[in-house]
């Protein structure tokens, strides 16, 4: 395909060993699920003069793009995805400092984050640590846990659009609400900056690992899952309406309902994204007709 080999020659031209690209890349491989087939391009972007360059390409071509993160929040078809997978590497992994004031790279991880804030004793993103997806995904679906979220500690957020310009938001422009905002009207997230409340770094840790050892106690944490499968409706766990269901447990080829927390699916090994996919329907069913209550899905679809 030409549009490989001009992708192909905007790597080249790039000033960034961080930046590369892999044809055929199994996505089972870059995603929590461990579930997936290959994408036609996978593109790790280092850089954001890169950036710019594959948004202006990418707004030249019909080319299907999805920005992948760290993989933490999505189910991958099993046919793989035709188009390009981004993710953001290299200057997009940096965190910077001034005062109580963080800026991120939309590529830093959410526990690499909550680590760093911590050592300077900087307060407001203990719940992050359990987290494991980058700070732009975080950004989109207002990441959050133990009752606290992303949105609340943001001031601004750089995004680019599908023509490569840069702008950045406030607080407010972001819209954020219960595990939505307004940023996925964008190209992407590749930068923000929050306001954090000085503490001190013993206080903040001890914070983080309680709520850290509570995530181990309560959800499961080492099987391959893409985390919590459902938002929680209002006034209601979905959880606790799975659990209520009698659906923890529930196995279908290698995909289960966890017996820890029933709002989670773990891949024992070799499930498929098919598996997965009768399981969600078959809660998502027995849900409404047992409570009279739809589960909308947390977790997002690739290649379907």
């Amino acid at each position: 395909m030409e549009w490989k080999l001009e992708l192909q020659e905007i790597v080249d031209n790039s000033h960034s060993p961080a930046s590369r690209l892999r044809f055929g890349e199994p996505l089972s491989k870059h995603t929590y699920f461990e579930i997936g087939g290959p994408a036609t391009v996978y593109y790790e972007v280092g850089t954001i003069e890169d950036l710019i360059r594959f948004a202006v390409f990418k707004s030249q071509q019909t080319l299907p793009v999805a920005l992948l993160g760290r993989g933490s929040n999505f189910l991958v078809s099993d046919n793989g995805f035709e188009g390009v997978v981004i993710r953001l590497v290299g200057d997009f992994d940096q965190i910077r400092y001034e005062g109580h004031r963080v800026r991120a790279g939309g590529g830093v991880s959410q526990p690499k984050l909550a680590k760093s804030v911590a050592g300077r004793g900087l307060s407001g993103l203990e719940f992050a640590l359990g987290i494991p997806g980058s700070v732009g995904g975080a950004m989109i679906m207002n990441a959050g846990a133990w009752g606290s979220n992303f949105g609340e500690r943001v001031e601004q957020v750089q995004v680019m659009t599908d023509k490569g310009e840069i702008l950045e938001l406030c607080h407010d422009q972001a819209g954020f609400t219960y595990r939505r905002s307004k940023l996925d009207n964008y190209f992407c997230v590749f930068d923000i900056s929050l306001r954090l409340v000085q503490s001190s770094p013993k206080e903040v840790t001890q914070l983080m690992q309680k709520f850290y050892q509570r995530k181990i106690v309560t959800q499961p944490f080492v099987e391959g899952s893409a985390g919590c499968m459902f938002k929680n409706p209002p006034n209601h766990s979905a959880g606790k309406l799975i659990d209520g269901c009698r659906l923890k447990g529930t196995r279908i080829g290698d995909a289960e309902v966890s017996k820890t927390h029933g709002n989670f699916i773990i891949n024992h090994g070799n499930a498929k994204a098919k598996d997965v996919l009768e399981l969600i329907d078959l809660i998502q069913n027995r849900v409404k007709a047992e409570r009279e209550i739809d589960l909308q899905m947390e977790v997002k679809l690739l290649g379907f």
